[in-house]
Parts: C-alpha cells; structure tokens; sequence
C-alpha cells in the first residue's frame, strides 16, 4: 500500500495490526499510546512541537506526553485534530491512527490503581505493568532484589514493607495486591520471550529471613528451567557499574512498525521510559546508555548452567545458617 507524502513523492505505508488483547481481558491505554505517540512524531518530523500543539489546543506539556505514549487519550476525538493539521488524508493510515487514539482510551486493569496508590507506586511501574504481557521480548538488569515478576509471596510482602517510607506504609497492602496481580496477569497467558539478569549479591542478601531466602531461591531454580524465562546470575566478582537499581528493556513486534523497542528505568521510586529510535530517528543518549547496561549484563553473564550453580551454592548458605 502506499500513499502521496507532503513532498508530492510516493511512500510506503507500513502494513498495520492492532494490538493484540490480553487474554479474557479488553485493550488498554499503553501500548496503543506508545505506537500512537510514535507515529505522530514521525509524522511531525521537524515541524517544532510548540507550535503544533498550539494550533490543535493541546498545552505543550500535554501534547509532548502524547508524543511519548505517556498518556491515556481521554477524548480519541481531539486527535483527529492533529492528523488534520498533520495533513493526514482521509484513508487507511488515518482509520489505523484514530483506532489506535479509541484504543489509547481504554481504561486498563491498573486504573483502579493508579489514582489510589499514586503514592506508594510510580506511575511508570504501573505503565510497565500494561505493558509487559504485551512485548514479544524482554530483558531485564536488578541490582538491589529479585525481580518483581519472580518474586515469591512472601519475599514480595518483605521488599514491600522494607521499601516503603514510613508515610506510606499504610499502603502495605494495596501495594502487595497490585505487585501480586502484575504477576499473575504476566505468566496468564504466554509471557515474552524474557531474560532477568541479577547480581548475585542480591541472592545473598537477607530478605525478610533466610527461611524466606530459601523459598525465594528455590522458586528462582524453578524458573531457571521454564521456557521462555530465562535466569541470568552476574557474579560479585565481575564489575558491573549501575547508576540504577533496575532497568527493562522491552521489544514491541507485529505493530505499526516493525520493531518497537522501550526501556524503562526504576530509581529512587520513580520510573522513566525512553523510547528507541524509529527509521530516520536518532537513539537519545538515555536510550544508548541504558541499552548498553542491558548489553554489558547480556556480555558479562554466564550461562545457564552457571547462573544454576550460583543460586544453588547461595540457596545452600541460606539453609545452612537457618
């Protein structure tokens, strides 16, 4: 398919599929937010934001929101505005955009959330939780604990009540919901293709009590072995110099563009997300440096075999000092 661009030239359109919902459960904002957001600024190009913004009624701090995907659309029908402006004619990539903007409206299984555990919860983790069981792949670097999506019960309610400043710990418990019910909805249907690459300083850590250690690392080994879940220890031993105490990398396939690449980055409670380049883009310096956390966790990781060995050899210190 192609269509006439500004230029009077012929230009490929990119072969469009709609998001694909979560099983037994409808669309939500994120996803269609993000691939939103990604065309509108490919289509703006080098035409400044501010002024755009203007001319479609958006103040310019929403309207760049919306450019990142950062947004739930709450009236799809103001962004008929923008492709107007945008020159968008009337046709299949104007219908795809505006399903795209109807589906960006959709109230996730978060929304409930997001407004009554605002302070105890980043908003970017509640992002993240729409958008994980969405990707077709995912890499994942923690530093300071297990990851969230493997975490046992009782090692969840540990770190909760541990990381909570004291004003918020009348949150304990919404909280532990919310971070049990991302897991369960992850590991629903098929998760992505996910690898989580931890220091193993974090296995020999006490959470809670080395009773809960050993609980914690058995489950560990159980997903050593799963498919499509991938365990990757870093050893003390090897220099891995973070600035962060977690970083996700998501790849996004089968969309309006071919890949969509997304990192989230977690620190001092709150989350921010950098969105990787598209075709004629150029890659945030945010973007390069998180990514190359990602690659030097992927290079400096050993196998699985290894990475089995080391939590074995942790999970037997943790029972012998119990």
């Amino acid at each position: 398919m192609a269509t006439t661009g500004r230029d009077g030239n012929r230009t490929n359109v990119i072969p469009f599929q709609r998001p694909l919902p979560v099983v037994g459960e409808g669309e939500s904002w994120p996803l269609p937010a993000l691939l939103l957001g990604a065309r509108l600024k490919t289509l703006r190009g080098a035409r400044p934001q501010k002024s755009l913004a203007k001319k479609t009624g958006y103040s310019p701090t929403v309207y760049s929101r919306i450019e990142a995907g950062a947004v739930r659309i709450d009236k799809p029908e103001a962004i008929a505005l923008i492709l107007k402006e945008l020159e968008v004619p009337a046709g299949p990539e104007f219908d795809q955009l505006m399903g795209l903007a109807r589906d960006a409206s959709v109230h996730g299984w978060t929304s409930s959330f997001r407004t009554a555990y605002r302070d105890a919860v980043p908003d970017g983790m509640i992002r993240l939780s729409e958008l994980e069981s969405r990707a077709s792949q995912l890499y994942s670097v923690e530093t300071g604990f297990v990851p969230g999506l493997l975490q046992s019960d009782a090692y969840r309610r540990a770190v909760t009540e541990q990381t909570l400043l004291p004003s918020q710990r009348h949150l304990a418990e919404q909280v532990i919901r919310l971070r049990a019910e991302r897991t369960r909805r992850f590991f629903a249907a098929e998760p992505p293709r996910s690898v989580f690459f931890i220091r193993e300083s974090v296995l020999r850590q006490v959470i809670g009590s080395r009773e809960l250690m050993v609980e914690q690392l058995e489950r560990l080994l159980s997903f050593v072995e799963t498919p499509q879940i991938g365990v990757r220890i870093i050893p003390m031993e090897l220099s891995l110099a973070l600035q962060v105490s977690s970083v996700t990398r998501l790849e996004f396939e089968g969309h309006l563009f071919a890949m969509l690449s997304v990192i989230y980055n977690e620190w001092a409670g709150r989350g921010d997300y950098y969105r990787g380049p598209l075709d004629g883009e150029t890659s945030s310096n945010e973007f390069l440096d998180f990514r190359h956390v990602i690659d030097e966790a992927v290079r400096q990781a050993p196998g699985r075999d290894d990475s089995r060995r080391l939590i074995v050899e942790a999970l037997n210190a943790h029972r012998s000092r119990s």
